[in-house]
């Protein structure tokens, strides 16, 4: 059996220029919205203000906070046993 290295951030999300895909997809859609309405500059200023204080969220918080967060609010499932986040309890 062949020894292989295995990279250090395997597991990290993927990344935009210098942010990650869970702040950079909010953050379009911020900008984008409010171009559309013709605010640019309010746009990137709450696009800003949208990463900074998302970005200060996550450093806070263990990793996959968010993922739990939205399988609690019954947004996604976790796995074929718990499909719904939403259902606090399992009675038979």
């Amino acid at each position: 059996m062949k020894e292989r290295p295995i990279p250090d951030y395997v597991d990290d999300q993927l990344q935009f220029f210098f942010w990650e895909v869970d702040e950079f997809f909010p953050a379009l859609t911020i900008f984008i919205v409010m171009f559309m309405w013709d605010q640019l500059l309010m746009g990137i200023v709450l696009t800003v203000v949208f990463v900074k204080v998302f970005g200060r969220f996550k450093t806070n918080n263990m990793p996959g906070v968010l993922f739990h967060m939205a399988w609690w609010s019954g947004l996604m499932g976790m796995n074929k046993k718990f499909p719904n986040g939403a259902i606090r309890e399992a009675v038979k």
